[in-house]
């Protein structure tokens, strides 16, 4: 049993850890996260799409997107100080034109950070095209995040 005083230390610890799994979610919106996109679609294919997302599903995505956050952001860094500190295009893991800026060495780190997150995707019982099917839908639908969301706390 947990006391209360337990209890709001870990809502107080557990804020920051939410706080970065959101900005996750709009990280992929930018592009940021392991984004293996499909072309947009139109807003009531991403509707239609939401509804048949099972809680599951949902639940594998949202365990998903909260271990990556961690590696994206050490990625980033380290992509970020091996190409010499400039700044970071919007990278895209599908789409390697997004890495033409990038040195040798972040190039390398950034596919190795892409490899990872199918990786983790696959571990929570994602195909990495139902992960992108997800994420797309996320994008364009309020209620599908706040579905995500209620899965991380």
């Amino acid at each position: 049993m947990t006391t209360p005083s337990a209890r709001s230390n870990f809502y107080r610890l557990s804020r920051p850890l939410l706080l970065g799994i959101m900005t996750s979610l709009l990280g992929i919106g930018g592009g940021i996260v392991p984004d293996f996109t499909q072309p947009p679609n139109s807003f009531l294919n991403s509707a239609a799409r939401a509804e048949e997302f099972t809680d599951p599903d949902l639940r594998n995505y949202a365990a998903a997107l909260m271990e990556i956050e961690p590696i994206r952001q050490s990625a980033l860094a380290q992509v970020s100080k091996a190409n010499s500190g400039g700044t970071l295009p919007n990278l895209v893991c599908n789409q390697p034109s997004t890495m033409d800026m990038l040195n040798s060495d972040a190039k390398s780190l950034f596919v190795k950070y892409c490899n990872q997150c199918e990786s983790i995707a696959a571990s929570k019982g994602l195909s990495i095209d139902r992960f992108n099917q997800i994420t797309q839908a996320v994008r364009s639908n309020p209620q599908l995040q706040t579905r995500v969301r209620s899965f991380m706390n």
